[in-house]
Order: structure tokens, then C-alpha cells, then sequence
């Protein structure tokens, strides 16, 4: 089975990096009581220098699958989400998002 992982950019607001890494850590901790493995990347060099890639991985499509199921119907999440999404002042830009799947070897 291929593994999956969905990954978002964020490049940090000036002067807003500790709050941004501090909401990371609150997403890894639902993350990770839904079912995902979250890691943060920083970006050094390419089109997204600068920014940080949040990556979710799962082992297989019905793992992933099994995940998101969870995370859309998570209140926490939601409520997570809602609050990022409306802050006046965000701690980041959203620079690219996807999802990926391992390549058989």
C-alpha cells in the first residue's frame, strides 16, 4: 500500500512566527487524536522558501480516508479552523496546498 500525505505551505507573518508554531502544535495535538502524524518543514530553498510545510501522513487511502472522515465532523477541528480562518490579524499567508501519494518502488 502507498502511503498518503496531504501537505500545506504557510509562510509566516512577520513577527507572528511563535504564534503561528503555537497553533501547529494545537493542530499536531488533533491531528494526532484523529488519526494523522503531522510534521512541519521549513522550507530553505525553492518556490516556498520561507514558508512552513505542514505534512499529514497516513499509511494507505483508507486510513486517510478513515481520517478525514473523523476531521470534518471533529468539533474541536472545526472550531479550530473558524478561528484561524477569521482572525483579523493571521499568523501566516496560505501559500500552496495538495496531496500526495507515495510512488512505488
Amino acid at each position: 500500500m502507498a502511503a498518503v500525505s496531504s501537505v500545506l505551505f504557510l509562510k509566516p507573518v512577520p513577527g507572528r512566527l511563535e504564534a503561528l508554531m503555537r497553533d501547529i502544535a494545537r493542530a499536531q495535538k488533533m491531528i494526532k487524536r484523529l488519526g494523522g502524524t503531522l510534521r512541519a518543514y521549513n522550507e530553505v530553498s525553492g518556490p516556498n522558501a520561507g514558508a512552513i510545510a505542514i505534512v499529514v501522513e497516513h499509511s494507505d487511502w483508507k486510513e486517510y480516508g478513515n481520517y478525514m472522515t473523523k476531521l470534518e465532523t471533529d468539533k474541536d477541528w472545526q472550531s479550530f479552523v473558524t478561528e484561524i480562518n477569521s482572525s483579523k490579524s493571521p499568523n501566516s499567508e496560505r501559500v500552496a496546498i495538495g496531496l500526495n501519494v507515495e510512488v512505488p518502488s
